[in-house]
């Protein structure tokens, strides 16, 4: 998932100058974190224990490794974690453990806003500061999320490069479509990601609409879809499971059973070929990777048209 080196440079520079100066941080720093919590830093940190994926993705561009006591336990997952292939070495993989994030006294720890909150509570009263990252669940989010990491760890001008190079790629690598095409997520469990999820975003982003836009999602941003319904909606396009959790056969099976079930076959996406396995990483990304999520979803609806 590197980032091709040169291939945006004149977009990022513009994007960059458009920019206001760019100032350091100024510690000790306070500010509110994920959930409405009231966080002080003191000073820069320089040992940062990270535990949650968007920050591992955000800090391995913002920071050098010697800055890094650990990494999330998940950082080398290729199901999950979309850096696998660019972990240094020499950093730790560690999960919320309270005793050796304790024993590792980082300056600070990035959680997330459904970290478990008695540990978290542990290590706050251990003297270390905790900042929750509210998942974000759009590229706005994001962006503000990653800006808001460089201004913690005083990496603001990395931030902002990672954030234009964001923009860069959005701009000149989505194929602009003539006619949208109407997608569904469909998965073995029967639900769709609907209003208020990130699959949505990145639906908008590629050029396409949600075939449940308008139905009521849960609090997960989830609609139960059935087989019926999916005759009903007869998107143009499905994307459906390269991996299914626990079950090492799962995500094949299930490819089958929609390629080859009579009742489907009147669905225009099956009719016409339009059946794309997402990689679990993509599908679940919610740090700057998310545009190659946007590009897949984007490239496998529109690059053969």
């Amino acid at each position: 998932m590197h980032w091709p080196a040169f291939k945006y440079f004149f977009i990022i520079s513009s994007l960059l100058v458009s920019l206001p100066s760019i100032a350091e941080t100024v510690y000790p720093l306070s500010l509110i974190d994920g959930l409405g919590k009231q966080v002080i830093i003191e000073q820069e940190p320089t040992k940062i224990s990270s535990k949650t994926l968007f920050t591992d993705a955000v800090l391995l561009e913002l920071v050098d490794d010697s800055s890094l006591s650990s990494l999330t336990d998940l950082a080398n997952n290729p199901n999950y974690s979309a850096v696998k292939d660019i972990l240094p070495k020499s950093v730790p993989l560690l999960a919320l453990n309270v005793e050796m994030i304790i024993a590792n006294r980082p300056d600070i720890v990035f959680a997330a806003n459904w970290s478990d909150a008695s540990k978290l509570a542990i290590i706050e009263s251990a003297g270390i500061p905790v900042y929750r990252i509210q998942t974000p669940k759009t590229i706005t989010e994001i962006e503000a999320e990653i800006l808001r990491v460089g201004e913690i760890v005083n990496k603001n001008k990395a931030a902002k490069e990672v954030v234009a190079k964001m923009k860069a790629r959005l701009t000149q690598d989505v194929i602009k479509p003539k006619q949208r095409l109407i997608a569904l997520d469909y998965n073995p469990w029967g639900t769709s990601s609907g209003q208020d999820s990130t699959w949505d975003e990145v639906l908008e982003q590629a050029g396409l609409d949600n075939a449940i836009e308008g139905l009521v999602s849960d609090k997960y941003g989830q609609v139960p879809v059935s087989k019926e319904m999916v005759i009903v909606l007869n998107p143009d396009v499905l994307f459906i499971p390269a991996w299914v959790y626990g079950d090492k056969n799962g995500a094949e099976q299930f490819k089958q059973e929609v390629m080859s079930d009579p009742s489907l076959q009147s669905v225009t996406a099956i009719k016409e070929g339009r059946v794309y396995q997402m990689p679990h990483v993509l599908r679940s990304v919610y740090s700057q990777y998310i545009v190659d999520a946007v590009l897949f979803v984007n490239h496998s609806a529109y690059k053969k048209l």
